[in-house]
């Protein structure tokens, strides 16, 4: 029998409890009792004997309601506690300061086990380093992992100290982490707030069809291709087709190949066959999901014949690794100019371009979509203020035509920082058009002010050069452009310190 009785604070009142069931010749086996209320736990016992035990308890004087309960409440509270640390997919002991194994949850003993496959019972059985004590102290006294050696290989581990309320340490809680499921934690996180395309903020038409070809797209598990410049959505457009896609529910990861070094390209995306410092790769970790490729045409030639048989076959091999393993990836790329220039110059793998290049986006820079600047901009400064910054009712209009008349090489990724800097040495809530800070841009009318003819004509050279050199970064373009040799050109641009 196991019951709750709920009663007032009277003296002795537990005692005649007692002495009700020790009359019944029923042995109690645990008592847990709390501030008006107590709970038994007592020998098995016919049911009419308990019902007739709990109308007895209820004629105690102070005593107001008896109910029979599943678990004792230690126990439930052990139960629940036990499955939320067997639900963590990481390695977890609870040691006392002797340094002996109190608890450890399922993964644990899964994870580390001695040669006789009996469960470790000391701290000191799990390393395989003689320094292990000095850097658990250093774990323990600072909020970071350390880096240590174990039976299961080369692991990090975080150490929280268990101490009682006089604050005297009892003992400790530790933590160990595989480096290959940090590094699958930080893709989750990267991919964690992805939205699909209704949240994408357009009022431009041809972006709306680019848009509504990337849904269409978004049920084929085909290879694609997204075209743009830096800083102009690609990423944001991968996401929202890995979010509409029957994929959505697996996870979605991303690689810049031009952040890397080559062989880092290769271990992060096929993963590392090393006995202790081995991993899976985005290829692994991502199975049944997307996986996006930014710069892959900084992929090195190795690279991209492995990418090649992947996508043929889909079969891969972990770097210096013999087995053949499988997965089930859509594969979406990005690349700021179209694949085949890199295939005519021989930078880009010929097949793995045809295999890539099935279907394909062509995102337009900003600057080719200026209605969507101020939609973009109130988005900006909405998020400002979600995050609990300033309410910003918006831009004046001198700061809104200072935004519309720049080129943004940088895209939407440069407006939004330029948004967010400006927010912050805003005096009020309207951004002003001197809060807002453009590299290279300038009011000509301004900085002509008190010049000689030839000084003003040279000024305004110079901010034409300047406007103009964001739109075509190139010598010759830029001759062609402006209908003058690029001798000409080359030296304006070398007088003016333009490049």
């Amino acid at each position: 029998m196991k019951i709750k009785i709920t009663a007032k604070n009277r003296l002795g009142l537990s005692k005649e409890i007692l002495a009700l069931l020790a009359e019944s010749e029923i042995d109690v086996k645990k008592i847990e009792v709390q501030i008006g209320v107590m709970y038994l736990e007592t020998e098995e016992i016919e049911k009419h004997i308990e019902r007739q035990l709990a109308t007895q308890i209820m004629q105690i004087q102070g005593v107001t309601w008896v109910e029979a309960i599943q678990l004792m409440p230690s126990y439930e509270q052990n139960l629940y506690l036990t499955s939320l640390l067997n639900a963590i997919g990481d390695p977890v002991f609870g040691i006392n300061n002797k340094g002996m194994v109190i608890y450890q949850n399922d993964k644990a003993k899964e994870t580390f086990q001695m040669a006789d496959n009996k469960n470790i019972a000391a701290l000191k059985d799990i390393f395989t380093e003689s320094a292990w004590a000095a850097k658990i102290d250093t774990a323990a006294s600072g909020s970071l992992p350390v880096n240590i050696s174990t039976i299961a290989g080369s692991m990090l581990v975080e150490v929280r100290a268990v101490s009682q309320k006089n604050q005297k340490t009892i003992g400790a809680v530790l933590v160990f982490h595989k480096p290959e499921n940090i590094t699958t934690r930080s893709y989750v996180i990267d991919a964690a707030d992805i939205q699909g395309f209704e949240a994408l903020i357009t009022d431009n038409g041809v972006m709306r069809d680019v848009i509504h070809r990337a849904e269409h797209m978004s049920q084929a598990s085909v290879p694609l291709v997204i075209y743009g410049e830096s800083g102009v959505g690609k990423k944001t457009i991968a996401q929202a087709i890995h979010y509409t896609s029957p994929r959505k529910n697996n996870l979605f990861s991303s690689l810049n190949c031009s952040s890397l070094k080559p062989l880092e390209i290769e271990t992060e995306l096929f993963g590392l066959a090393h006995p202790v410092s081995g991993k899976a790769g985005l290829l692994e970790i991502s199975e049944g999901g997307t996986l996006y490729l930014q710069s892959i045409e900084e992929m090195t030639t190795e690279c991209q014949s492995k990418l090649l048989k992947f996508i043929q076959n889909k079969q891969f091999k972990r770097v210096n690794g013999s087995k053949e393993k499988t997965a089930d990836i859509k594969i979406i790329a990005s690349c700021p100019l179209p694949l085949k220039q890199y295939v005519d110059n021989g930078q880009f793998n010929t097949d793995l371009f045809y295999a890539l290049d099935i279907t394909q986006l062509n995102i337009p820079p900003l600057r080719e979509r200026k209605e969507d600047i101020e939609p973009l901009v109130a988005h900006f400064l909405l998020q400002l203020k979600n995050q609990g910054g300033k309410n910003f009712m918006g831009l004046s209009f001198e700061a809104l035509n200072k935004v519309k008349s720049y080129f943004w090489p940088g895209n939407i990724s440069q407006l939004k920082n330029i948004l967010f800097k400006a927010s912050m040495v805003a005096q009020d809530n309207t951004i002003e058009a001197n809060d807002i800070e453009i590299d290279g841009h300038v009011h000509i009318e301004s900085s002509l002010e008190n010049r000689s003819l030839p000084q003003a004509v040279a000024e305004f050279e110079k901010h034409f050069l300047q406007h103009w050199y964001q739109k075509h970064p190139s010598t010759r373009k830029l001759a062609a452009q402006l209908g003058v040799s690029h001798t000409t050109i080359a030296q304006k641009l070398n007088r003016y310190k333009i490049v």
